[in-house]
């Protein structure tokens, strides 16, 4: 007679274990894909280098004026300060109608598309360095410093502009071509 064989212990698991482990699973496959095959294209990197190169040193140019007006610090008044502002927006515009010249040579439609949006950024701050002249060309010695600072304005959806206009120059190698730092 055969004696009674003990009983055999099944490993189940659980839903909830199973779900952790593809989770995990998920996870460990998603950071591979992103290491090894993801697109390492910027859609904001022009393929033709073109205007990059040439909106370089034009815009070097002009930042180097920018730098030279007087500090904003140094200003006895926020008169004072606004005829530097105004020199430096003036300065900006000239640099932005250069870029836009360059731009007229864009023959690729994507590239140009990208330029027509940052152009727009663009505006959007040229109108916000106005509306901060006005602010200090109005002021009298009542006004509050918080009044005075420099509002950048807001996109749809949260940031601010700026932050793409020197994102597509950052992404195309035209450092140079940043908003300017005068204000």
């Amino acid at each position: 007679m055969k004696a009674p064989s003990a009983p055999q212990s099944r490993r189940t698991v659980s839903p909830k274990k199973l779900g952790i482990g593809l989770l995990v699973a998920a996870m460990v496959a998603f950071w591979v894909w992103i290491f090894v095959a993801a697109p390492r294209t910027n859609p904001d990197r022009f393929d033709d280098l073109s205007f990059a190169q040439a909106a370089a040193p034009m815009c070097a140019a002009i930042q180097a004026k920018i730098n030279a007006l007087p500090a904003g610090h140094r200003a006895d008044s926020p008169a004072d300060r606004a005829v530097a502002v105004r020199a430096g927006t003036l300065l900006t515009i000239e640099m932005l109608q250069g870029l836009q010249r360059l731009a007229t040579e864009v023959t690729d439609q994507r590239q140009s598309n990208t330029l027509d949006a940052w152009f727009n950024d663009w505006d959007v701050y040229i109108e916000d360095r106005w509306a901060h002249v006005k602010r200090l060309e109005s002021a009298d010695a009542d006004t509050n410093d918080r009044d005075l600072a420099f509002v950048v304005s807001e996109v749809v959806g949260g940031g601010h502009y700026t932050s793409r206009i020197d994102g597509l120059a950052n992404v195309n190698d035209m450092e140079s071509c940043h908003v300017p730092l005068d204000i």
